[in-house]
């Protein structure tokens, strides 16, 4: 299973064999695996993930992941769209601020709509561009 999900990221994103590997969990919790795509650049660390399961095939479990990261990448943006929800409670506690994501999550827009409802700050979300997308906590 493992060995089919790395070889559709190494045909999809072109990673070398050196740059992939297999980790086996000595007492699994699951039925199932994790493929993990860690991407690392000059600023920030992402990782994407697919999660298998009894009867999916181990090419959709890698395509997701890929999409995901090529989604993320194609954008050029520091922050994608699982760590932008998480985001916004700290940044309100910090007194606000911006940053700029993919397409915001239903997981994201509700978060920030909870947050509002405990504590009187403005969260917008704009689109800078079709991939672009601008997360604003607080006034500024």
């Amino acid at each position: 299973m493992a060995e089919r999900e790395l070889g559709v990221v190494r045909e999809e994103l072109r990673w070398q064999p050196e740059e992939c590997g297999v980790e086996n969990v000595a007492h699994p919790k699951g039925p199932g695996n994790a493929l993990v795509l860690e991407i690392e650049t000059d600023h920030v660390t992402e990782v994407f993930t697919g999660f298998g399961e009894r009867g999916r095939p181990a090419e959709e479990v890698a395509q997701e992941a890929i999409e995901a990261a090529r989604g993320w990448l194609e954008a050029d943006v520091p922050v994608d769209e699982h760590l932008a929800d998480q985001l916004l409670m700290p940044m309100t506690l910090a007194g606000g601020g911006s940053f700029r994501t993919t397409r915001p999550s239903l997981h994201s827009t509700t978060n920030a709509a909870v947050i509002q409802r405990f504590l009187p700050v403005p969260i917008r979300f704009e689109q800078e561009s079709d991939l672009v997308w601008r997360v604003t906590v607080g006034e500024r």
